[in-house]
């Protein structure tokens, strides 16, 4: 029998609208697993968002004058496929084009 996962109780205020609207959409035993699954979504989405705030501008044209342009950034990003085919061939995972 497996460990069931620890829960806890908490209480939360909604406008009607909203807990009519996840009332249609969820059936009364469904709406923790509802509000599970949103708020995990949410927290991802949070997490990702806050990362990327706080890395904003990390980078610095000065420190990678070779990748300026958008031009840049592709023939970079082709070599660096170019290489992995490359390698991915002479490991016999592709056959050569």
């Amino acid at each position: 029998m497996g460990v069931r996962a620890k829960t806890e109780k908490m209480s939360v205020t909604l406008p009607k609208k909203l807990a009519g609207e996840i009332r249609s959409v969820a059936s009364q035993g469904e709406i923790s697993s509802f509000f599970t699954e949103a708020l995990e979504h949410y927290l991802a989405y949070r997490k990702q968002t806050i990362a990327l705030e706080k890395g904003f501008g990390a980078w610095k044209n000065e420190s990678h004058p070779d990748l300026v342009t958008p031009e840049d950034s592709t023939a970079y990003v082709r070599s660096v496929r170019k290489a992995d085919t490359k390698r991915l061939t002479r490991l016999g995972g592709i056959s050569a084009q």
